[in-house]
């Protein structure tokens, strides 16, 4: 506030003089709070704020609705395809399966599956009336399965037929011509006879030498047993390995045979081909699938035609593909 005084002054001039009465001045102060900012920045507009981000979730109520809908097309479609497909089960041709197991090596098992078994087998029964001897072949090859354990070191041969006494057949007389095949040739016969004959003279000789070892062991009695004992179980050892030769020898100069056989080849009384039950569940399954995935799809295009944006780009899709 100001204050004024009227003095007197000389010659009848008032002057007046003005006194400063300073008091503590009172401030009105709004706290304002912000945020550092550079002078790059731009101010921030209400009508910029961030908008929420909005995601697209599977409604487990959605998808019951769903196959609610649609439950008579997938109960009673998959039922209808898998009917159709047992039905064409039974129109499809049967294929029976024989059976038949052998004591052999693998090389039998090669043996059963070459030219010199199958040609006069596919001659036997007829199949080179109709056809070349090369196609009946291959059609025969595709018919056998051979195969010989790691462990039983058993061959299992199996045939695949039309009928059940087809099947049988042909493995008859696939065995037969493996037996007959199986047996040496004329230059190898005359081999093994000539190492037949030299075992079986080892054998002789062993024996002999160790018949009369043990008549010196008995005239001599204590008197170097130790040594004739020991000759004599070496005598034996050889008589043993020529005798394990032999035997060895004769297998090889018969070949395979009956004697081998553990099954003969088995009549079958159901085919193995095709798997009724199995076509059936499993077209059912796929069918139901397939129509599952229709439905899905089906109503996800039903909800994005509601979309402006998803129905223009379903628009366009069209569009190409008509034009293809």
């Amino acid at each position: 506030t100001l204050a004024a005084h009227q003095l007197p002054f000389s010659q009848g001039w008032t002057r007046y003089f003005v006194t400063a009465a300073k008091t503590p001045p009172t401030y009105n102060a709004t706290l304002i709070t912000s945020t550092p900012r550079t002078s790059m920045e731009q101010p921030l507009h209400v009508s910029e704020a961030i908008q929420p981000i909005q995601q697209e979730e599977i409604d487990l109520l959605d998808i019951l609705v769903t196959l609610a809908e649609n439950i008579k097309l997938l109960i009673l479609g998959p039922l209808l395809v898998g009917i159709c497909a047992l039905g064409i089960a039974y129109i499809v041709p049967q294929t029976f399966e024989s059976t038949a197991v052998l004591k052999a090596e693998q090389a039998i098992a090669s043996l059963m599956t070459t030219a010199a078994v199958l040609n006069p087998v596919a001659a036997e029964l007829g199949l080179t009336q109709e056809e070349s001897p090369e196609e009946a072949r291959r059609r025969l090859r595709e018919q056998i399965k051979v195969a010989v354990g790691r462990n039983d070191k058993l061959l299992t041969l199996t045939v695949s037929a039309p009928t059940p006494h087809q099947a049988q057949s042909i493995a008859d007389a696939l065995l037969r011509e493996t037996y007959l095949q199986s047996r040496p040739k004329a230059s190898e016969l005359a081999r093994l006879e000539v190492q037949l004959k030299g075992a079986e003279a080892r054998i002789k000789n062993a024996e002999d030498a160790a018949g009369a070892l043990l008549k010196r062991m008995e005239l001599s009695g204590a008197a170097g047993g130790a040594e004739l004992a020991r000759g004599y179980g070496e005598l034996l050892t050889v008589a043993a390995a020529a005798q394990k030769q032999v035997a060895e020898l004769q297998i090889l100069l018969d070949g395979v045979t009956d004697a081998q056989l553990v099954q003969a080849p088995t009549l079958p009384q159901k085919a193995s081909k095709p798997k009724k039950g199995l076509i059936a569940i499993g077209a059912t399954l796929a069918a139901g699938l397939a129509l599952m995935l229709f439905v899905f799809v089906r109503q996800a295009v039903r909800g994005a035609a509601k979309d402006a944006d998803a129905a223009s780009k379903l628009a366009r899709i069209r569009r190409a593909l008509a034009l293809r």
